[in-house]
């Protein structure tokens, strides 16, 4: 596990062939945990404004980026691919390169496929590579647990739990925003927001 800080402005996140027929030959106890992180990260992501690049393994076969997933990547491209590792496919190596960020963080499935190999192609190709551990997902236990092993084992990056990750503000700034007085709540129009004048009151006394 490294100790070195991630920084939002040198970090992408790759989101790894997330689909219907592979997702539901998931490890069935984990699949559920696995999709709740991926989402988690996904959201996490666009929340710091990182590039998002999200592939997809053969989709005539094994269909598009499942709803759960896509429905938190509007907008956002797919890219369709034959190579188990994502980087081997020249589109996407394109896009990835073209971002211009050292750090890949990964997370999607197979743990022990098309993640694990993409994960050996970007390091060979010179990119910091960061897996969270709870958010890559295999058909069987053991094959997620071996790969994870694997590439802990090499001192790659793996993320601890979601649930250990910080995130350290680095400059803050502080805009005035007047409200309107409008009955029992305060109003800023242009937003628009509104808030009860109780609920504010209850803030200030916890």
């Amino acid at each position: 596990m490294s100790v070195h800080p991630l920084r939002a402005e040198d970090c992408m996140l790759m989101v790894v062939d997330i689909q219907q027929k592979l997702f539901a030959a998931m490890e069935e106890g984990y699949r559920d945990t696995f999709l709740k992180n991926a989402r988690i990260l996904i959201q996490a992501a666009q929340g710091l404004d990182l590039p998002v690049v999200v592939t997809e393994q053969y989709s005539k076969g094994l269909g598009s980026t499942i709803e759960e997933v896509a429905s938190v990547l509007q907008g956002v491209p797919r890219y369709e691919k034959l190579f188990f590792s994502c980087y081997r496919d020249r589109a996407i190596q394109a896009a990835v390169d073209g971002l211009s960020r050292k750090t890949v963080v990964i997370l999607g499935i197979e743990a022990h496929v098309c993640v694990f190999q993409t994960v050996l192609d970007l390091l060979m190709a010179g990119y910091r590579v960061v897996l969270a551990d709870d958010a890559v997902c295999s058909r069987r236990a053991h094959d997620r647990q071996t790969a994870l092993a694997e590439l802990a084992a090499d001192k790659r990056d793996v993320l601890p739990k979601l649930g250990q990750i910080g995130i350290a503000m680095k400059e803050a700034i502080l805009v005035y925003v007047p409200f309107r007085e409008r009955g029992g709540e305060l109003i800023q129009p242009q937003i628009p927001l509104g808030i009860q004048r109780k609920a504010l009151q209850y803030g200030l006394n916890i």
